[in-house]
């Protein structure tokens, strides 16, 4: 393969590439984080945390986590009497 060649091979690659980064974008679909869904969960009523972890598919330890995460950004999360999360209004 002379010079020629190649260079028109690695244009035609680069070409390629652009095309597939182009499909993968537009295929992309952001997911939102725990921390967004536990939200959204709590927006909805107060849920106990085994509930919260089931909904989502994590362990009860990690939505404690995600509730900590939560106050640390300002949320006011509260504890009812039966020990179920909500958002204080």
């Amino acid at each position: 393969m002379n010079k020629e060649e190649l260079l028109k091979c690695v244009e035609e690659l680069e070409n390629q590439l652009i095309c597939l980064e182009d499909r993968l974008s537009k295929q992309k679909v952001i997911k939102p984080g725990r921390k967004d869904e536990v939200l959204d969960i709590l927006k909805e009523g107060k849920i106990s945390v085994v509930d919260i972890a089931s909904i989502i598919g994590i362990s009860p330890r990690n939505v404690s986590s995600q509730l900590t995460y939560l106050r640390r950004d300002g949320y006011a999360i509260a504890t009812d009497s039966k020990g179920r999360k909500f958002i204080e209004s």
